[in-house]
Formats: C-alpha cells, sequence, structure tokens
C-alpha cells in the first residue's frame, strides 16, 4: 500500500472520529441544556409553591421514639394489675412474689422488643435484612402472656358473667395496651430507626 493511500486512509479515519467526537460534544451539550432547563423549571415551581415544614426531623422521630418509651410504660402499668393477680391466683408462697411476674414477663418483652428494633435496622453480609423472626415470636409470646393476664383478671374480677358490660370493656382496655406496643414497634422500625447500607 502506497504512503498516499495510507495517509488518505488515516486522514479519513482522523475526520471519522472527529465527526463522532462533535456529535457526542452536540449530544452532551444539548442533554445538559435539557437538564438546566429541568432544573430553572423545577427552582421556579418551588419559588411559587407556598413554604412547607418538613416532618422528616429530628424532632419529630424523638417525639415518636419517647411516645413509644411512655406507652410502654402506660402499657405496664395496665398490665400491673392483670399480671399480679392472676399470679397471685395461681397460688405463690408469698404475696410479694406476684412482682417477680410482672418484672419478668414486661423485662423479657422489653428486651425482645429492643433485639426485633436492634435486628430490624441491620444487614447480613450479603446486604440482607437480618432475621427478626425470633425477636418477633419472642416479643409477641410475652405481650401475649400480658394480654392473656389482663383479659382472665377482667373475667375473673366480673365472676365470668359474660352478661356483664362493664367486664368486656376491662377485657378491651386490658388487652388493648399490650397490642398497641407490639404494633408500635413494628411501625418503629420503619419509621423512626435507620436502616444499614451495604458499602
Amino acid at each position: 500500500m502506497s504512503n498516499s493511500l495510507v495517509y488518505r486512509k488515516r486522514q479519513q479515519l482522523l475526520q471519522e472520529r472527529a465527526a463522532k467526537e462533535q456529535e457526542v460534544s452536540v449530544q452532551e451539550a444539548a442533554s445538559k441544556r435539557i437538564e438546566d432547563d429541568k432544573i430553572k423549571k423545577y427552582e421556579l415551581q418551588e419559588s411559587k409553591r407556598a413554604p412547607k415544614i418538613q416532618i422528616d426531623q429530628k424532632i419529630i422521630l424523638w417525639s415518636w421514639l419517647i411516645g413509644i418509651g411512655l406507652a410502654f410504660i402506660s402499657s405496664a402499668i395496665v398490665s400491673f394489675n392483670g399480671i399480679t393477680a392472676v399470679a397471685q391466683f395461681v397460688g405463690l408462697s408469698q404475696p410479694w412474689m406476684a412482682g417477680l411476674f410482672f418484672f419478668f414477663i414486661e423485662l423479657m418483652y422489653l428486651l425482645f422488643l429492643v433485639a426485633y428494633l436492634v435486628l430490624a435496622s441491620r444487614i447480613d453480609e450479603d446486604g440482607k435484612p437480618e432475621k427478626t423472626l425470633g425477636a418477633i415470636v419472642g416479643m409477641v409470646a410475652f405481650g401475649g402472656l400480658a394480654v392473656l393476664a389482663n383479659a382472665f383478671h377482667s373475667f375473673d374480677f366480673w365472676s365470668w358473667n359474660w352478661n356483664e358490660p362493664r367486664m368486656w370493656a376491662g377485657v378491651v382496655l386490658g388487652i388493648s395496651a399490650p397490642i398497641a406496643i407490639i404494633s408500635a414497634s413494628k411501625m418503629a422500625s420503619r419509621v423512626v430507626f435507620a436502616k444499614s447500607i451495604k458499602l
């Protein structure tokens, strides 16, 4: 192949490359103009929008968390009467032991609740969410004990009178507190606690 032919071929390749680079440059410029137009339209839209409060703020999240804590304490107070009454009903050698049943159930409930919240915010080595089934089962089991104790106490207090509306009202109120804590804890794992991010 002659030098002139090689030269022409090289020049043709250079021209094609320059044309492609120019085409890419034009496309990039067009994309940048479109992006700039979108940004300007968004800024114009936001400038006309009324001021809004960003709800996802630390004060809101901490308030939510404190609310769950107060709800748990309230639930424990509500459950105290039912659990200790049932503990005395089964026959204890000392009356003060009834309080131990209450603290045991509520402590285990709290530990499983915290375990669930911690595990729900973690991911394993594969980037998958940690398994929380064991913590949920434990939380539901001990919460269920509080529910059953409160319900039994209301039934027993009203002498198992199925026609007594106050008995049913007591059952509903007694079991609602532990159930509400389980529901609130499940929601807290999604609303308040951040998920781990795989790096």
